[in-house]
């Protein structure tokens, strides 16, 4: 009896069907972002404990499928994008042109009748962690700067106090956030031929099964991408101080060239599948899998780094009031001097 309880508990706690790389591709890429962070970041961002959570939390959006119907209707479309061969959703949004809000998106499907829900909205899904993740970055500097300069003791304490919980919420985000920038660099994910070509013109044969999404993602992983295969094709930190605040334009440019990048893979995957690579596990399948991989573990130790500098640029509080004000001693947020 004891032994069943055991299995019952295990079978409950796995993660549903995959929505996107699976347990082991989640974590794996979560865990390289976090140990190639630059040391230019916050120390809390880059220790052992942070590099486990964030690790730990790379499959936890697919842990919390089926948590409900409103649930699971709300965030399942997040993790994906139904992108035709055109590089536009529904023929009516281009990748590279993506509108700036997800009100926007949605007015611009209606003239093709259809939704975000339906054509998925990982793209703001992306955006929508970056710009959370920024604000919780510059909550942090106000925090950490005014737990050494705030003008009385109580209130240094309260400010090291606040420092510690946004320390634990960022990194939180962080994890959970990463799951959807990781979806990202799944090809299969990011378009119309997501599981199977599909009814389209297919003039290569390629394979028509509704197995080969979760067999790349999930079991092809498991077997055979180590870690020291993805970290190898990891690109070199290259991102710099943004001068200005990060635009809504500048921001869905970056996101739509990631997801287009993803989606170039697709014919490539297909092409593998059809020559056996994946059912032999070739050096081809192997490499190509990592490389998607790698694509996904850079995009979001970018993105997170792009966030810690942006946050630079940002305002906290209400009214609002610039962090460069704040740390330079010009200015404290209202009610904040101590």
């Amino acid at each position: 009896m004891k032994q069943f309880f055991a299995a019952l508990l295990a079978l409950a706690l796995a993660p549903a069907v995959a929505l996107a790389w699976g347990s082991d591709g989640h974590t794996m890429i979560n865990r390289l972002a976090a140990e190639t962070m630059p040391a230019n970041l916050p120390a809390f961002v880059r220790s052992h404990q942070a590099i486990a959570e964030i690790a730990h939390l790379g499959p936890e959006e697919d842990r919390l499928k089926g948590a409900g119907t409103s649930w699971d209707a709300d965030h399942d479309p997040g993790h994906f994008l139904d992108l035709g061969d055109d590089g536009t959703i529904a023929g009516v949004v281009r990748i590279d042109a993506l509108p700036r809000s997800m009100a926007a998106y949605a007015r611009a499907l209606e003239a093709a009748h259809t939704d975000p829900y339906r054509m998925g909205f990982v793209p703001y899904t992306i955006m929508d962690g970056y710009e959370q993740l920024r604000k919780d970055f510059a909550l942090w500097r106000v925090d950490n700067y005014l737990a050494s300069h705030a003008l009385t003791a109580a209130a240094r304490a309260r400010f090291a106090q606040e420092r510690a919980w946004r320390e634990s919420l960022t990194l939180a985000e962080i994890g959970t956030w990463g799951h959807y920038v990781a979806d990202g660099s799944q090809p299969l994910h990011i378009t119309v031929h997501y599981n199977g070509w599909g009814h389209y013109p297919n003039p290569h044969g390629y394979s028509e099964s509704h197995r080969i999404h979760s067999m790349f993602e999930s079991e092809f992983v498991a077997a055979h991408v180590t870690l020291a295969e993805v970290r190898a094709r990891m690109t070199l930190d290259a991102v710099a101080q943004p001068g200005a605040l990060l635009t809504q334009r500048e921001l869905a440019a970056r996101v739509g060239a990631y997801l287009r990048g993803s989606a170039r893979a697709v014919p490539e995957l297909y092409a593998i599948e059809k020559a056996g690579g994946f059912e032999h596990a070739t050096p081809q399948a192997v490499g190509f899998t990592a490389e998607q991989l790698a694509r996904g573990a850079s995009m979001l130790r970018d993105l997170v780094t792009l966030a810690w500098n942006d946050s630079l640029n940002a305002s906290v509080g209400y009214p609002e009031v610039p962090v460069r004000d704040i740390l330079s001693g010009k200015v404290a947020p209202r009610g904040d001097a101590g």
